[in-house]
């Protein structure tokens, strides 16, 4: 299993850390060509997911509280309330790679576009 962490930057103010965990099935070149650890093997197993074929996702979002190594890099107390988005994206009928993304709350809004047409059904 191969994790990568990564720190989002906007407007050189800290927004989210973001975890992201990927088989090492789904990038075996990766740890051939690199390694373990670094930034230059973190580059190779982003580089062989983006070749990855990836066929779908599902998305979670749910409220929580900093842990401390995301509160230091979110440059928030810990305990701090965060958002905290679980994807999941697919290859092949598999799970290719998780992603937990941390938000500091007070940098974040949800939206939500117009899926299409829709009905409200009376109860």
């Amino acid at each position: 299993m191969h994790a990568v962490r990564r720190t989002r930057i906007s407007h050189g103010q800290p927004v989210a850390t973001e975890l992201l965990y990927i088989p090492a099935a789904f990038v075996p070149g990766a740890a051939a060509r690199q390694a373990p650890g670094g930034v230059e093997a973190a580059r190779a197993v982003m580089h062989q997911l983006h070749l990855t074929a990836l066929e779908g996702q599902d998305r979670a979002v749910e409220l929580g509280s900093a842990r401390a190594e995301d509160a230091r890099q979110l440059d928030r107390l810990p305990g701090a309330p965060v958002l905290v988005v679980t994807t999941r994206y697919f290859s092949a009928g598999h799970t290719a790679a998780v992603a937990v993304a941390t938000y500091r709350a007070d940098t974040c809004r949800l939206t939500f576009p117009d899926t299409g047409p829709f009905s409200l059904m009376a109860g």
